[in-house]
């Protein structure tokens, strides 16, 4: 019951005598519990936050999400089909669908239904239809279904009201083919962590040069002049897209031996071997 929450406050009524319309926002890996202005929750839970499809050129794939009102209000909701993108930081950008050309399969789904209210408590099903162009050439391709939240009735009849609307975002994933992704560790780095003074952090340039994202995990290690394991630290699962670049910063604990060092960083990538990189780091730095 998670998803990739976006939440804004937009103004309903008279902007111009209010004065106190604002935008805010946040980007947050959780089923939500918002709370509206004197009008109880918004709450709602969906099911599955990612999927991913095997297709086929000139296919059909159907399946379903599911959308749980678990606040004690009623709720109204649009459905939006929508292209993303992932910055270098991994933060997803949503964009209005057919504002990216590359790897977007946003023009091949349909959604039904496109708007449904929810009574506390009840479950609704949303269907949705991806239709593959019979030209499509292997690779990985995205886009995401949105369920966004709408002011209710009684709010758009008042004058002056702020309102917070939320949205959940379903990623959805398609793999045409049997494309497979070109990954290499393009960069590593032993660095002061500039968001923790004083602790240390491997900074890893993630280079996927092919059509398909890839899934990654793993550790990196810190090891002595002796080959010996200082520290570990998990790498999270996450994800590259085709044709991109991803930094991931992984910290350690600021209280390191000034000796000489290796960082070892080994992920899994779905392939046959993992990607493996070292990289030596001298007495100065390490020390620091």
């Amino acid at each position: 019951m998670l998803g990739l929450l976006v939440i804004s406050q937009k103004c309903i009524g008279n902007r111009r005598k209010s004065g106190l319309c604002a935008v805010v926002g946040l980007q947050a890996f959780a089923a939500f519990a918002l709370a509206a202005p004197a009008r109880g929750q918004i709450s709602i839970s969906v099911t599955p936050i990612r999927v991913e499809h095997e297709l086929a050129p000139g296919g059909t794939k159907t399946d379903v999400i599911r959308v749980e009102n678990i606040a004690d209000r009623v709720l109204r909701a649009r459905v939006v089909v929508s292209d993303w993108y992932l910055e270098r930081d991994g933060t997803p950008v949503f964009v209005k669908r057919g504002r990216i050309a590359a790897f977007s399969m946003s023009d091949w789904i349909e959604v039904n239904p496109a708007e449904l209210t929810l009574r506390p408590g009840e479950t609704r099903t949303i269907r949705y239809t991806v239709d593959v162009p019979a030209n499509t050439a292997d690779g990985g391709y995205r886009t995401a279904i949105l369920i966004e939240s709408l002011p209710d009735l009684d709010s758009q009849r008042q004058a002056l009201t702020a309102y917070i609307n939320a949205r959940i975002g379903v990623i959805v994933y398609g793999r045409v083919g049997a494309a497979a992704p070109a990954v290499e560790i393009a960069r590593q780095q032993l660095l002061e962590d500039p968001s923790t003074p004083g602790w240390k952090a491997v900074h890893l340039t993630l280079r996927n040069t092919g059509v398909v994202h890839f899934r990654y995990q793993g550790d990196s290690q810190l090891l002595d002049a002796t080959g010996a394991v200082l520290a570990t630290v998990s790498v999270p699962e996450s994800v590259v897209l085709p044709q991109s670049e991803r930094d991931v910063v992984v910290k350690f604990e600021p209280r390191l031996p000034a000796s000489a060092l290796s960082v070892v960083t080994r992920l899994d990538v779905g392939l046959p071997e993992r990607l493996e990189i070292e990289t030596r780091v001298s007495a100065a730095e390490s020390g620091r």
